[in-house]
């Protein structure tokens, strides 16, 4: 090992800092500052020099023997250093700048932080998918009433009917209106076509986030289905105005963003979400009273504000590839239990999965939506000795009912699917 001379020399040749070493790591520490020994130490390194020391020389060593306020140990087996401050009650003067030019200035030295080379340097980017949809349903039968005569409307709508239920759909987004039948005794009234507007403007308000042209175009990610509905709603009430009709309805609205599903609902309406045959997500009923949903339209204080909030005023939920969204009337929430709805969709898609490795083969979700509206359809026929979910909310309020709800039945059914469309022009 290297001796005490060998480290003087060193520490009065160089400049006085040295980095610490780790024989046992690659790393290297940050320097250190290497003080002088002390007075016996360092007469005696003068001494081996030069046996009959100049005045300079002398002066020199008294001036660092007066400023050693530290002692330094070295450990030749780890070649570590350790310094320990002396007591400054002996009221030392500091000696000038110029007769320390050989003493640095005393700091605190920071270790670097480390940075991360391999590191991802751009975010990962949000999976892109889309939906695959089926829509079925029945219209109930209805009695001569005072309401409008229903005819097919000039105008061409992006919306579809079933009887006073009308909904829409696109590849990010889709939504169910249900026109309340309380307006049935009243003259002028058409809940129908009020609740098919609605839904047209929906589809036409979304449509904007399409166009080149439109501002709305480069707010693609921001779109807020609450103000979907408001926007549709103010739409809507012109029309009805214009055309002299009164009506109201409920509604429910779900777009797709990359891998977020955003919903606002508003009445009793519904939606749920299914991954590997178990819920993720089910939306509440929005009642005034027992039977009495809020409901957009003429006469009606309830606003596109009111309806259901969870973030921002909507719902957002993060969707898989292969989740089944359900969306439908109240016709089919009013029916079927949501065990009834998981044993149809396991049923249906159980041909579709391959055993042992999860795997679920495309299929079309119209399969889906035929096989939930059927079902819907034989228990609201069914007035004797069937239970249903409405059935149970009219004996839980006091009022005897027995068997399944005759009303509308809407059911739209989206499967979540990878995008296979170009690149977004928006990036």
């Amino acid at each position: 090992m290297y001796s005490r001379s060998r480290f003087s020399v060193v520490g009065r040749r160089l400049e006085p800092f040295a980095f610490k070493l780790s024989f046992s790591s690659r790393s290297v520490l940050p320097p250190t500052v290497i003080r002088p020994y002390q007075q016996q130490q360092q007469q005696h390194h003068t001494n081996s020099l030069s046996a009959t020391p100049t005045t300079q020389q002398q002066e020199t060593h008294d001036q660092r023997s007066k400023w050693a306020p530290w002692k330094r140990s070295i450990h030749s087996a780890s070649l570590s250093e350790e310094y320990t401050e002396h007591s400054t009650s002996n009221n030392t003067s500091i000696p000038n700048s110029s007769s320390l030019e050989w003493m640095p200035h005393h700091s605190t030295l920071q270790p670097l932080a480390l940075y991360d080379f391999f590191a991802a340097s751009q975010k990962v980017k949000k999976p892109d998918y889309i939906f695959a949809h089926g829509a079925s349903g029945f219209a109930k039968r209805r009695q001569q009433s005072k309401r409008r005569p229903y005819h097919l409307p000039q105008q061409h709508f992006y919306s579809e009917q079933m009887g006073e239920d009308a909904f829409f759909r696109r590849g990010d987004s889709f939504g169910i209106s249900d026109g309340v039948g309380g307006w049935s005794h009243s003259q002028g009234a058409d809940p129908a076509l009020f609740a098919r507007q609605l839904m047209h403007h929906a589809y036409l308000e979304l449509e904007r986030y399409d166009n080149v042209d439109d501002p709305c175009f480069y707010h693609y990610d921001d779109v807020d289905p609450v103000q979907i509905l408001e926007k549709s709603y103010e739409a809507c009430l012109l029309e009805a105005e214009k055309e002299g009709i009164v009506g109201s309805c409920t509604a429910c609205l779900a777009v797709l963003r990359h891998d977020e599903l955003r919903i606002a609902n508003l009445g009793d309406c519904g939606i749920s979400v299914i991954r590997h045959n178990d819920y993720i997500f089910r939306s509440e009923e929005q009642q005034h009273s027992f039977n009495f949903p809020y409901q957009l339209g003429t006469g009606s204080p309830d606003r596109p504000k009111d309806a259901q909030s969870f973030f921002r005023k909507v719902f957002n939920i993060k969707v898989e590839k292969n989740d089944i969204i359900i969306m439908g009337s109240d016709g089919l929430y009013d029916n079927l239990f949501d065990k009834d709805i998981l044993g149809i969709i396991e049923a249906q898609v159980a041909p579709y999965t391959l055993p042992g490795v999860n795997k679920v083969l495309q299929y079309e979700p119209q399969r889906l939506s035929d096989a939930l509206a059927d079902r819907a359809k034989t228990v609201s026929d069914n007035r004797r000795n069937v239970d249903s979910p409405f059935q149970t909310r009219a004996i839980h309020e006091g009022f005897y009912y027995q068997g399944g709800k005759v009303d509308d039945i809407s059911v739209v059914v989206a499967v979540v699917r990878d995008s296979e469309d170009s690149p977004d022009r928006r990036l």
